[in-house]
């Protein structure tokens, strides 16, 4: 796998802790551009595995692209559904 910020090959899987021993609970998405009363709605779990790149430092992971979809449809703002195309 490459580093989407730099190709570099040089990319190593991990996970997010919040103590140094601790695997942190499952972290969450909130996108931008989310009508201000539904925000308690609109968070997409994080799997915790993640990339990091040892080139550029760049961290990345993964989320379901269905759910994000779907909390941007039903609680985006019509700027972000605009240029999004939902």
């Amino acid at each position: 796998m490459d580093c989407p910020n730099c190709k570099s090959i040089r990319v190593v899987k991990g996970k997010i802790y919040n103590q140094p021993d601790y695997v942190a609970p499952r972290a969450y998405f909130r996108p931008e551009g989310i009508r201000f009363f539904s925000i308690l709605w609109s968070n997409v779990r994080l799997d915790n595995n993640f990339f990091s790149c040892l080139d550029c430092g760049f961290v990345w992971g993964k989320l379901n692209n269905k759910e994000l979809m779907k909390v941007l449809s039903n609680s985006g703002t019509p700027q972000i559904k605009k240029k999004l195309g939902l």
